[in-house]
C-alpha cells in the first residue's frame, strides 16, 4: 500500500464535497480505507475493512465524514459512541498528503465534530494519540509532537493516565505508548464517565472479561479518581506516567 502510494503522487485538492461512509459505494469505502487509513495508522491500531463497513455503513452507522476532492478521498474522520452515548471517541482522523497544511483537519475537528456531539449534548469527547516518547516522527504517519500541538490549538486537554489502547482484534497486541486527550469543554463531568467509556471500549474490543484484567482495572480506577475539570495542557505530555 505504501509503495503504491509513493508511486502515485496525489494531485492538488480540487472541487471538494463531503459524504458519510454510508453514502459511498463499497468500492469508494475500500478506497478510503486503502488510501487514507492504511498508510496513516499502524496495523495494530486499525480495524479491518470489514469492521469499518459494519460500523460506519450499516443501519446503525456511527458518525463519519469523508472529504472528496474531484471525487477522490483526501480526508476522513470517524467517531464511535460509547457508554450509552455519553462518550464519543474520535476513532480516526486521516488526511492525504495533498490535503495537509490546508486547514482541512482543523475544520473537521472544529466544525464537523461538534455536529456529531450535538446529537448527545454534554458528552465526553476523547481521542487517542501517539506519545512522542514512544513513537518517533514518521513521514507517513506524522509527527506526534505536531499532532499534540494541533489538538491543543483546538482546545484539547491531556488526560494524565498511563493509557493503553485495547487490542482491536484477536491476536493483536494492546498498543502501549499512547496518550488520551479530552476534546470537549463540558463542565462538571466526573471521572466515572471516563471510566465507563474505557470499560465499554475495552469490552467492545476485547470481550466482557477485559475490565477484570489487572492493567485495565488499574486504568479504570485511575480514571475514576480524576478531576476532569482539572486536566493538563497538551504540552505536559512528558509528565504523564508510563
Amino acid at each position: 500500500m505504501e509503495q503504491d502510494r509513493a508511486q502515485e503522487p496525489a494531485p492538488p485538492v480540487g472541487q471538494v464535497v463531503e459524504r458519510s461512509l454510508a453514502e459511498l459505494t463499497d468500492a469508494e469505502v475500500d478506497e478510503v480505507y486503502r488510501r487514507l487509513l492504511v498508510p496513516t495508522f499502524r496495523p495494530e491500531e486499525l480495524v479491518t475493512l470489514g469492521e469499518v463497513r459494519a460500523t460506519f455503513t450499516g443501519p446503525d452507522a456511527q458518525p463519519s465524514d469523508v472529504v472528496l476532492a474531484d471525487g477522490r478521498p483526501v480526508g476522513v474522520m470517524l467517531g464511535t459512541w460509547y457508554a450509552g452515548r455519553r462518550a464519543l471517541l474520535l476513532t480516526y482522523l486521516a488526511l492525504d498528503p495533498s490535503a495537509r497544511g490546508l486547514g482541512l483537519g482543523g475544520r473537521l475537528v472544529r466544525e464537523v465534530l461538534p455536529r456529531w456531539v450535538a446529537a448527545s449534548p454534554g458528552a465526553l469527547v476523547v481521542a487517542e494519540v501517539d506519545d512522542p516518547r514512544a513513537w518517533a516522527a514518521d513521514a507517513t504517519q506524522g509527527d506526534p509532537v505536531a499532532r499534540l500541538r494541533f489538538y491543543g490549538r483546538h482546545g484539547a486537554r491531556l488526560v494524565p493516565l498511563p493509557y493503553v489502547q485495547p487490542s482491536l482484534r484477536p491476536g493483536a497486541p494492546r498498543v502501549d505508548g499512547m496518550l488520551l486527550l479530552r476534546l470537549d469543554a463540558t463542565p462538571g463531568l466526573t471521572g466515572d464517565v471516563l471510566a465507563t467509556f474505557l470499560a465499554d471500549y475495552y469490552v467492545d474490543a476485547e470481550g466482557p472479561a477485559a475490565p477484570a484484567d489487572p492493567q485495565v482495572a488499574a486504568l479504570l480506577a485511575a480514571a475514576r479518581a480524576l478531576d476532569l475539570d482539572a486536566l493538563w495542557p497538551v504540552d505536559r505530555w512528558a509528565d504523564v506516567d508510563r
